[in-house]
């Protein structure tokens, strides 16, 4: 039967691949009150935020140098990983991610599996950058190829896991065949959501193996599942694999996360113990309002987790850093972890 031998958590924020001196065109965006913000559960306005935070004295944080320390130190965990992805040398992989409207549009899925031979990932077209919110477009070439590209799938796994996750574990899940792709007038992509494109980019690399995306609904929170669901279905997903006929050996990487786009450190710290202390209790009970805009991907590590523990893998911190890009503490947290 097939096993897991590797888990890798990656964050795959825009900020990661945007200079440090263009953070500040997503920060003019955030200082706008008008803009969603949410931290500690509850939204509010870029000033409320300011001002709930003026003891922090973030915008001591926020300086180029400091910025620009904090990306190579990311870059550096990224290495690190990637490193570790060609050693252990997968025969497989599954990626538990998200999708934004780059897989789905009128149609969102709790959970997807795409069951596909291949997962072709292209540029954005002139039309589709002129949707983007401002500064997004800089960093697409830490995700998106310059030129089509076709990655390997694994229809037979892709398959599997979701007749195994229907059958076996109640979790009535979409099943692709080849990759949804957006075609409408709100098409953002053609190509691979950035979840995914981020971590062949940035971890994968040019040490290509087959691969199955496992799709989490964390943006869309109508039909977001909770984070009791999530750590079940990772649960669920690494049974299926278990249960796969096969001599595969099996890496799981998941991305996103964590707090943004409201950094909150003490928050981070509690999650990431959780993960490090296979803590089903404290994962599975936090509330949907704590899951809100980009913290919301979350629960993709949740899923992964749950997995980990059903593989008898533990985790360890490879590094852990802040991206502020205003003194209200609006940017990125990135996490950066492996199971093994």
């Amino acid at each position: 039967m097939a096993r897991i031998v590797l888990g890798i958590g990656c964050a795959h924020t825009p900020q990661l691949h945007t200079q440090a001196e263009d953070w500040d065109l997503r920060g003019d965006r955030d200082r706008k009150d008008g803009v969603p913000l949410w931290f500690h559960g509850k939204k509010m306005t870029y000033a409320e935020l300011a001002a709930e935070r003026a003891d922090e004295k973030l915008g001591e944080r926020l300086a180029i140098e400091t910025r620009r320390a904090a990306l190579d130190a990311s870059f550096a965990a990224m290495d690190t990983l990637h490193a570790l992805f060609r050693e252990v040398d997968p025969d497989v992989v599954v990626m538990i991610g998200n999708d934004q409207h780059e897989f789905f549009s009128e149609i969102v899925p709790a959970f997807a599996v795409i069951a596909a031979d291949e997962l072709p990932n292209l540029p954005r077209t002139a039309e589709q950058n002129a949707r983007l919110p401002i500064g997004i477009e800089l960093s697409d070439h830490g995700h998106l190829p310059d030129a089509r590209v076709a990655f390997p799938g694994n229809r037979a796994l892709g398959q599997h896991i979701a007749r195994h996750l229907v059958r076996e574990s109640a979790f009535d899940v979409t099943l692709c065949h080849e990759k949804p792709t957006v075609l409408n007038d709100r098409s953002l992509m053609f190509g691979l959501p950035h979840a995914y494109g981020f971590l062949y980019k940035n971890v994968i690399r040019d040490h290509m193996k087959p691969n199955v995306p496992v799709d989490v609904n964390c943006w869309y929170f109508d039909n977001s599942p909770s984070a009791a669901r999530c750590y079940a279905f990772g649960g669920a997903v690494a049974r299926a694999i278990a249960a796969w006929d096969s001599d595969a050996r099996v890496a799981v990487l998941t991305t996103g996360g964590l707090t943004h786009f409201v950094v909150d450190p003490e928050w981070d710290r509690r999650f990431l113990n959780a993960l490090a202390n296979d803590d089903e209790a404290v994962l599975s009970a936090i509330p949907q309002n704590e899951l809100m805009a980009g913290t919301s991907e979350c629960k993709s590590w949740i899923a992964t987790s749950a997995a980990m523990r059903h593989a008898g893998l533990k985790m360890r911190e490879i590094d852990y850093q802040t991206l502020y890009r205003t003194e209200g503490g609006t940017g990125s947290s990135c996490a950066f972890v492996t199971w093994q």
